[in-house]
């Protein structure tokens, strides 16, 4: 039984100006509530890490800084617990993928309904690599 490592280390944090600007004008997307994924996948392999993730929460629907923070938290943790399955398959193709996940809900839900987001669309990702 191998033991996985649950981290999200600083390369694994989508922080490219470049990257994030051809993300929105050619990046693919993939909904699934309460999430909406831009991603872009790639052939060049040149870091360690085969995914790099980012996240945002609308200012128009949460005003307050510690609301989005505390949202962006949720959602980072939970990708940072199911990445796993997702990385295996990257490795086997020779891929790398860029994701950018807006959080889409008006009000603040529980950290289950983010984790059933994360996992379908990491099922839905899984499916356009393969």
């Amino acid at each position: 039984m191998q033991l996985v490592k649950h981290t999200f280390k600083k390369h694994e944090r989508l922080k490219s100006h470049k990257v994030i600007t051809e993300l929105f004008n050619s990046g693919k997307i993939i909904h699934s509530h309460p999430l909406k994924v831009l991603y872009l996948l790639s052939d060049e392999v040149n870091t360690e890490f085969p995914a790099q993730f980012a996240v945002s929460v609308s200012k128009k629907n949460f005003k307050r800084a510690v609301e989005r923070n505390y949202i962006k938290r949720k959602v980072r943790e939970t990708y940072r617990l199911n990445k796993h399955l997702f990385y295996k398959e990257l490795i086997q193709n020779n891929k790398k993928a860029y994701l950018f996940v807006i959080y889409t809900a008006t009000e603040d839900l529980h950290i289950t309904f983010i984790e059933k987001g994360i996992k379908n669309l990491i099922t839905k990702l899984l499916k356009k690599i393969s």
